[in-house]
């Protein structure tokens, strides 16, 4: 059995939807949903935002379960100015030589991954963090995934798809559109934002649209992805 976690539902369902003989447990704001794809079995786990939501989730997953192989992925931001929204990003600092090297043909880029315990909202937050770190691309909860899966000899590749380029701000604070204590949108909230705010309506539909894409990219990689893998 191969685990592929996400943050969020909203990143998974291209991949969900693709899912032969799927079952749920767990709870229904971040399931666990288990099927087959390209005929490997799979689960997919959903880890909550941040690293301390990865940490609890993802180590009380691994408590019972022993996959072959890892796969971390979701939605990442660009730090990068030549990484477009959609992009496909593999991760070198987090992965396993042996799977990133099982994937390389795929059509991708390559480079390092920064998770932080804060959402990077600013295109000055974006540039300075590339700067500092060298990493393209940054997420909230690789690190903590990568820690416990090296501490079981877990093979580990970390695949993350472009929703917000380095050169752009978000267009609605995170605090505002997600209830991090929760692991839950606020729809209400993100209304009565945009309500108070026209002028981030436009950019927050363009946003969406950029998931959507990103979504449907980083699901067909996945399914590339898949059938490459060794000893499944």
């Amino acid at each position: 059995m191969i685990a592929i976690s996400f943050a969020l539902p909203e990143e998974s369902k291209g991949l969900v939807a693709r899912l032969s003989g799927a079952r749920r447990s767990g709870p229904s704001v971040l399931p666990i949903i288990r099927g087959t794809l390209a005929g490997v079995e799979v689960a997919i786990v959903h880890s909550g935002m941040g690293m301390a939501s990865a940490a609890e989730r993802i180590g009380a997953f691994l408590e019972g379960q022993s996959p072959s192989h890892w796969i971390a992925s979701g939605f990442g931001g660009g730090l990068s100015p030549d990484l477009a929204v959609g992009d496909i990003v593999t991760v070198q600092n987090f992965s396993t030589p042996a799977l990133l090297a099982a994937i390389a043909a795929l059509p991708a880029r390559s480079g390092n991954l920064i998770t932080t315990k804060e959402v990077i909202e600013t295109a000055a937050q974006k540039k300075d963090l590339g700067r500092h770190t060298g990493a393209i691309v940054v997420d909230m909860e690789t690190a903590a995934i990568h820690r416990l899966c090296a501490a079981r000899g877990i093979p580990i590749v970390c695949i993350r798809a472009i929703s917000d380029t380095a050169c752009a701000d978000l267009p609605v604070p995170a605090a505002v559109w997600f209830d991090a204590a929760r692991q839950r949108p606020r729809p209400l909230r993100l209304v009565l934002h945009l309500a108070a705010h026209p002028g981030r309506i436009d950019p927050f539909i363009t946003f969406v649209r950029g998931i959507n894409l990103a979504r449907g990219r980083l699901t067909s990689f996945l399914l590339d992805a898949l059938p490459c893998l060794p000893g499944k």
